[in-house]
């Protein structure tokens, strides 16, 4: 079995809500499409698409160049449908001298038995970056 994971969020800041310091907070929304395939060493499988949204984002620029983006129902001890939607609540990257944020993501299990295919235990990890876009 293999598996190939995409996201395609798009993030928009609202604003500044707070500055310390240490951290200066934002909120906006973020929301998009993301994919799960899960294949067969023939090509057969099964793909889960879906769309996505967090109308409540809350971005943590913790300085220097840690940047946190956090859902607004991200409460770690909260069971979700499924731990791939669980990785979907809460973002961690570094800011780039660009501007752009890089970070690492994990693709988890969509948690079910589709068609024969058990999708409990397959993790795929890999980067997540942004890019930036002028108004």
């Amino acid at each position: 079995m293999s598996v190939d994971c995409r996201i395609d969020f798009l993030v928009e800041i609202a604003g500044e809500v707070s500055r310390t310091d240490e951290v200066i907070e934002y909120v906006g929304t973020m929301g998009g499409g993301a994919e799960r395939k899960i294949l067969r060493e023939d090509g057969s499988g099964v793909a889960y698409i879906g769309d996505y949204y967090f109308p409540n984002l809350q971005v943590l620029h913790i300085l220097p160049s840690r940047i946190q983006l956090v859902s607004d129902n991200y409460r770690p001890d909260e069971p979700v449908s499924s731990r791939f939607g669980a990785e979907l609540r809460f973002w961690e990257g570094a800011l780039q001298p660009d501007g752009s944020i890089l970070g690492s993501w994990t693709c988890a299990p969509m948690d079910v038995d589709d068609r024969g295919i058990e999708d409990f235990t397959i993790f795929a990890d890999g980067p997540w970056n942004t890019t930036t876009l002028s108004r």
